[in-house]
């Protein structure tokens, strides 16, 4: 579940040079919060999540996903994917400022990093050994800062027909489709959910986002399938506002 579990994963500690003054329109579109979620690969259980938002003065959040295998799984395998992101809520729009994502997968661990510098127009993306200087421009966001500007859009009743994003060291742009409603069973009750499709024309991978409109649009699951077979999904337990 790549975009999906990139986008599960932190603790944030950057600081941010906001201004002591914020407008209404510079809030956060949703209320800090912590939630909980069930990782499943299979339709089995292989570990947990745990996704917060918190403010930082007038204007300014913090993100992180923290997503580790548990029990058997943590045994044989070492997978745990950590994000962080911190950023500021500029004229009603999201500005990311900084990401981190690292993954703790043996040989196969990575680090990326990126850099968001607005008056310049440019990014400084890092992914390992990999570096480049991407031109930023309104609407582009880290893999992780993209929860909080789809749950803002969707307050606001304007979701795009597509989002952009930087993942590793490029810049993807990801089409939209919106599936209707959905109700959902969870520990938290019947949740009454919005089913959203992330996806690339001609490529064979999706992810799917329930989002709970009476929670905020909170996430209330994601899933991610390739050649019409699911190979990850993360269920909500759990949230604290």
């Amino acid at each position: 579940m790549k975009c999906l579990l990139r986008t599960a994963v932190l603790s944030c500690l950057f600081p941010l040079p906001l201004s002591p003054l914020a407008t209404a329109a510079d809030r956060l579109p949703v209320a800090p919060f912590e939630a909980r979620y069930e990782v499943y690969a299979s339709g089995f259980s292989v570990g947990e999540a745990v996704i917060t938002l918190t403010a930082y003065g007038p204007s300014g959040y913090r993100m992180s996903s923290d997503a580790r295998p548990n029990g058997l799984v943590a045994l044989l395998a070492s997978g745990r994917i950590r994000e962080q992101a911190s950023g500021e809520i500029h004229a009603g729009a999201v500005r990311p400022l900084q990401y981190e994502r690292s993954l703790d997968a043996g040989k196969k661990s990575s680090h990326m990093q990126l850099r968001f510098d607005w008056p310049a127009g440019q990014v400084e993306a890092r992914n390992n050994a990999d570096q480049a200087t991407l031109p930023l421009t309104p609407g582009i966001v880290d893999p992780l800062s993209l929860q909080l500007l789809v749950m803002g859009d969707l307050q606001r009743g304007q979701i795009p027909a597509q989002y952009s994003l930087i993942d590793k060291t490029e810049i993807k742009t990801y089409q939209i489709r919106n599936q209707g409603e959905e109700t959902l069973s969870t520990p938290l009750g019947e949740l009454r959910t919005i089913r959203i499709n992330q996806y690339t024309p001609g490529k064979t991978r999706m992810t799917t986002f329930w989002v709970a409109p009476d929670r905020q649009y909170l996430l209330a699951r994601i899933a991610q399938e390739k050649d019409g077979k699911e190979e990850l999904r993360m269920e909500i337990r759990a949230v604290e506002r």
